[in-house]
């Protein structure tokens, strides 16, 4: 069952203005989580509102970054879940470069059939489901969005767009780009923070973003369910497809996020 996504958008909105209201004041409380990474009051009056608002629009259960996961064992009973990152970025909401998101997704059976990105500072909203995704700005009327063809990007414009962030950058990742370089086109970087980078690979403005370091499955799954809705898909760093929820730990240690999934990727991205 997909959800009313006119809803899902306006409360994706009510959590952008209580982030962005506190985004704006002069000072706001940020604490360290007990895996180090940084928690403020936005992350948590967004977790209030999401977590609350979400049953009303379809009752199954939520996960949310900033509440304890149920055990493996209560979740494997759950044919559908609500899995939540209510403020992705929370480092770049720290350092005011505004690339930061909220997302949604709805979980199915182990996979990801509906998924929202919200950016609050520029008011864009991208999300898919039903094999269809849009973009929305503002009030104007939604937009469908589809993804770069690899092939035209090489042939036309001699380039491959490697979407990645502003704060990870590898050595596996410099070496990928090297093998890129020297067997495809020449490679265009292009760091972008937060769930950001997914929903500019779902709407053209990148062809790959491979990620070789560990992240939670609330951070990716939105941008899985609308990747898929434009012929992509998110794989892991062995090729193989991804679950959610269906493992002790939710973290997922690195993928290739792939805005087409008809090219040729494996022979690159695994040789």
């Amino acid at each position: 069952m997909q959800p009313n996504y006119a809803a899902v958008i306006e409360l994706a909105k009510t959590a952008g203005a209580a982030i962005l209201e506190i985004y704006n004041r002069s000072e706001y409380t940020v604490v360290e989580k007990s895996d180090d990474s940084p928690l403020t009051e936005a992350d948590l009056a967004a977790h209030d509102i999401i977590s609350k608002g979400l049953p009303e629009i379809l009752n199954v259960p939520v996960i949310s970054e900033e509440s304890s996961a149920p055990d493996q064992s209560e979740r494997a009973s759950w044919k559908q879940f609500w899995l939540v990152d209510p403020l992705d970025g929370t480092k770049e909401f720290i350092d005011r470069h505004g690339e930061f998101t909220v997302n949604i997704a709805l979980i199915e059976e182990g996979q990801p059939v509906f998924g929202l990105i919200y950016a609050p500072v520029t008011d864009e909203c991208y999300y898919g489901g039903n094999g269809k995704a849009f973009c929305k700005i503002g009030d104007e009327p939604a937009i469908a969005i589809k993804a770069s063809n690899p092939n035209v990007q090489i042939g036309e414009f001699n380039r491959i767009r490697v979407l990645g962030s502003k704060r990870h950058g590898t050595d596996e990742l410099n070496r990928l780009c090297d093998k890129l370089e020297e067997r495809v086109a020449s490679v265009e970087r292009i760091a972008v923070g937060s769930a950001l980078k997914l929903a500019f690979l779902a709407s053209g403005q990148g062809e790959v973003y491979p990620r070789f370091g560990n992240v939670s499955e609330w951070d990716i799954a939105a941008g899985h369910a609308i990747l898929r809705c434009v012929g992509g898909d998110i794989l892991s760093l062995q090729y193989e497809s991804l679950r959610y929820g269906n493992k002790p730990s939710m973290i997922v240690p690195g993928f290739f996020a792939l805005g087409q999934i008809e090219f040729d990727w494996r022979t690159l991205l695994l040789a």
